[in-house]
């Protein structure tokens, strides 16, 4: 059976155009796949994009590359050196009276290749190394601190904004209900059933609910750049349905001992001063070195001889200190209450930590207590507004007892959307406190 050729042709389009969808739908962002962005890509973005962040790499760069440095030392060193010496006088030997034979030259040239290599330094160099890992390890707890910063100020931006979406949310309810009203209203007045009354309260509380709902879309607004800002992400494109998480009090102060990079840096600092103390006691140790040397240069050994020569030296150097007013007491001395101030003050930190997480901690269980009696007041409220709204068409009440009914409901599902927003917001106060970033 042979195919037409117009039909080919209309087939391998059609496979091109079905490769060509395949290949570039993964290029399509997640606005346009309608798929929403995870909270923590846009964390993520913020953080990398900050500038301070940017710097805090390049520090831990710089403690790493003196890291390498400090490994360097405990391997030998080979140098180059040239000199040029001039003498005015020359030595002269008297060998015996009348014979006098001088030595050496006025002009001295000497050029050598010389290799140092330390044997024994009491574990100076190994504990320098050690110091200078601690000091790398401390600029990581650093850049992890300002994640943390970072982190919470994106979060922070994000459940504000949800805060005002929920209440811009409730106030078009609102504003639709009252809409409703006011038909009605309308409609009963041209036939004479209400006073006038009744329809410019309506059309008051609907003009003020629509100044709210500018005002909240200004504070959106406002919001949104500022999320744009600390994480280059349109907050539209981010997963709305993102939740802090927090675990039992002492679980989280145990997180924060072992965690937080504050914590962990006053423990990099005693170990510095422990390593520092090691390095005092070393200094009393012998230090033992070996050296070797090439020389090239005129005159060389032999000073009767004006001329260039090859030498070799080399040998062996040991120092040790034997009296210097009791120092090492002293330095050790001072080292120990630096330990002991930092003791002291990571005591205090697990103090006001445990203060502080029990205030916090408190007023989460506060917010749920309140949120159990907020759904029971919606609850009643929005009875209260159906009966109202029912008493209302039978003239058994007024229309601003009515409109109370309806503005009360929506200002206790107002106050429920805050203490959620409000739980949230300590749970994220938690977080940032122990050191945990959370996604």
């Amino acid at each position: 059976m042979t195919i037409p050729k117009q039909t080919k042709r209309s087939s391998t389009l059609l496979i091109l155009m079905v490769l060509i969808i395949i290949v570039s739908s993964p290029l399509l962002s997640p606005a346009e796949t309608g798929e929403k962005m995870s909270l923590k890509k846009a964390i993520e973005a913020g953080i990398h994009q900050d500038d301070r962040y940017k710097n805090q790499l390049i520090d831990q760069s710089i403690a790493k590359v003196n890291s390498q440095k400090a490994e360097m030392k405990k391997y030998f060193n080979l140098d180059f050196n040239g000199s040029y010496l001039f003498k005015s006088e020359k030595m002269e030997i008297n060998f015996f009276p009348g014979k006098i034979i001088e030595a050496g030259t006025m002009h001295n040239y000497d050029m050598k290749v010389a290799l140092a290599q330390p044997i024994y330094t009491g574990n100076i160099i190994s504990n320098s190394i050690k110091l200078e890992m601690e000091k790398e390890n401390l600029e990581t707890y650093k850049t992890k601190l300002l994640e943390i910063e970072l982190a919470s100020r994106i979060k922070a931006s994000y459940f504000t904004f949800r805060l005002l979406e929920k209440k811009r949310a409730s106030l078009n309810l609102l504003l639709e209900n009252l809409k409703l009203h006011s038909k009605r209203v309308k409609d009963l007045f041209t036939e004479d059933l209400v006073r006038k009354s009744d329809v410019l309260e309506t059309e008051i509380k609907i003009s003020e609910t629509e100044m709210n709902i500018e005002d909240l879309d200004r504070m959106m607004t406002e919001e949104k750049i500022n999320f744009k800002k600390l994480s280059t992400i349109d907050i539209e494109t981010v997963d709305p349905g993102y939740t802090e998480s927090t675990e039992a009090l002492e679980t989280s102060l145990n997180y924060y001992k072992e965690h937080h990079p504050v914590f962990r840096t006053a423990n990099n600092n005693i170990r510095q001063l422990q390593l520092k103390k090691k390095i005092v006691a070393g200094a009393y140790l012998p230090q033992v070195s070996t050296f070797a040397e090439l020389h090239y240069g005129k005159p060389g050994l032999d000073l009767f001889k004006n001329k260039w020569g090859i030498y070799f030296q080399g040998g062996l150097g040991v120092n040790l200190k034997l009296w210097d007013w009791n120092q090492k007491k002293k330095d050790n001395s001072v080292i120990d209450h630096s330990i002991e101030k930092i003791t002291n003050q990571q005591n205090e930190w697990i103090t006001e930590t445990r203060k502080t997480l029990s205030q916090l901690y408190a007023r989460m269980d506060s917010i749920q207590k309140q949120l159990i009696l907020l759904d029971q007041l919606i609850a009643t409220a929005s009875e209260d507004t159906k009966l109202k709204e029912e008493l209302y068409k039978e003239s058994q009440v007024s229309n601003v007892d009515y409109l109370s009914s309806v503005l009360t409901q929506e200002r206790y599902q107002s106050m429920r959307d805050e203490r959620l927003v409000e739980y949230g917001m300590v749970q994220i106060t938690i977080n940032s406190l122990i050191g945990r970033i959370g996604e």
